[in-house]
């Protein structure tokens, strides 16, 4: 049965990312990892689409280091979009941004973008597995796509009720809105991309353990907080997906047997 993701609407989501997230030492280093990566497999990012962009911080933060051809940003809260509005001024490169939730959203179109990005955004919304599905449409043949979720060597989960985090508070310090905090088995996400299609041909990790959140509400003690650069074939490309993945050895030895 589907289920519809969370309307974010916070301001206090929009006052927390305002001048947050949009400098190269505001992103974590598992993230900061996958960009020198793809970096070094490529002289550009090119068209990138930043899905859950928040203000655009992350476009903000690659061009400084990094050639973007272009940078193209959805969010599903639309006064963090206002705010990305603002923004637009501070960008030397061609940029856009759009409302909406990536499920629903028009004007995308399928295969056009070198780099798309979901970071802290499937994996803190509702369809979590049609966001990622919807993400690989839009990435070109040949290009990446870069994701950031929890693993963990035991089941997964996706349910609010079970497993989530306040991430926004009124002014009487209670939760004003509250996310999904999605977990997946590892094995059960590596299966996922060998079966995504058009299929991958390499996939790029970096993920280390540590405990959720303290304000998570989680049946986990440990998560590996995990950055995956997942490369779509390109026509004429092996059968075989390659892998090179900086994981904890457990964490991949629970992923790799039965």
């Amino acid at each position: 049965m589907s289920h519809i993701n969370i309307n974010y609407s916070s301001g206090g989501i929009a006052r927390w990312l305002d001048g947050f997230r949009d400098k190269w030492d505001d992103f974590y280093p598992s993230e900061r990892w996958a960009f020198d990566k793809i970096a070094s497999l490529n002289n550009t990012f090119g068209k990138v689409l930043d899905v859950g962009c928040g203000m655009g911080g992350l476009g903000l933060a690659l061009s400084i280091r990094h050639a973007l051809k272009g940078y193209q940003g959805i969010d599903i809260n639309a006064q963090v979009i206002a705010g990305a509005q603002k923004n637009k001024g501070r960008f030397k490169i061609p940029v856009k941004f759009q409302c909406g939730d990536i499920l629903k959203i028009r004007g995308l179109k399928k295969g056009a973008y070198d780099t798309v990005f979901s970071l802290s955004c499937a994996d803190w919304n509702i369809e979590t597995k049609a966001i990622i599905g919807r993400c690989w449409q839009y990435v070109k043949p040949g290009g990446f796509f870069v994701i950031s979720l929890r693993l963990s060597d035991g089941p997964g989960i996706n349910n609010i009720k079970k497993s989530f985090q306040p991430i926004a508070w009124d002014a009487r310090g209670k939760p004003a809105e509250v996310a999904n905090y999605v977990v997946f088995n590892a094995r059960e996400f590596f299966r996922m991309i060998e079966a995504f299609k058009p299929r991958a041909s390499h996939v790029y990790g970096y993920g280390y353990w540590g405990p959720p959140s303290r304000t998570a509400v989680t049946p986990y003690k440990k998560l590996a907080f995990s950055v995956l650069i997942i490369q779509k074939a390109a026509p004429g490309a092996k059968e075989a997906i390659s892998a090179q993945l900086n994981f904890p050895l457990d964490l991949i030895t629970e992923a790799a047997y039965d």
